[in-house]
């Protein structure tokens, strides 16, 4: 089996091929029938394939955001205050600004507290191992 690797800036594409050459033209056969968790994957292998094939470069339209990103962000940066030494309202001003937090902070039902305290705790989580879990 050989790997071909297409890089561009941050992006990355890794094409394993069996049974061919990669430094001679190729033809691609794909199974037509999957399960249903890999179609997606698939598919989205094939509009990368194009996508390379079209514009000779590794697109950004084919990475889009990862949906998780936004919630990932705010995990990371409120594990560094913590790491630091800030407070959890500290982390909170610095996460979502001091107005929400004077608006938030005291609310009753302590929405706001609770976000910080459940993001700090997924980031020691994450810290402790449990990234492995997040990259399956």
């Amino acid at each position: 089996m050989q790997h071909v690797l297409l890089r561009e800036n941050c992006r990355s594409l890794q094409i394993a091929v069996s049974g061919a050459s990669v430094l001679r033209p190729l033809r691609l056969y794909v199974d037509a029938i999957l399960q249903p968790q890999h179609l997606k994957f698939h598919v989205a292998a094939l509009q990368f394939l194009n996508d390379v094939n079209d514009c000779r470069r590794v697109s950004a339209a084919c990475f889009p955001p990862e949906h998780r990103g936004a919630r990932l962000r705010i995990v990371l940066q409120a594990l560094d205050g913590s790491l630091a030494g800030a407070s959890h309202q500290e982390v909170a001003i610095a996460l979502f600004g001091s107005r929400r937090v004077e608006e938030d902070w005291r609310h009753p039902g302590g929405h706001l507290r609770d976000q910080v305290r459940r993001a700090i705790q997924r980031g020691r989580f994450l810290m402790g191992g449990g990234y492995r879990q997040f990259l399956r």
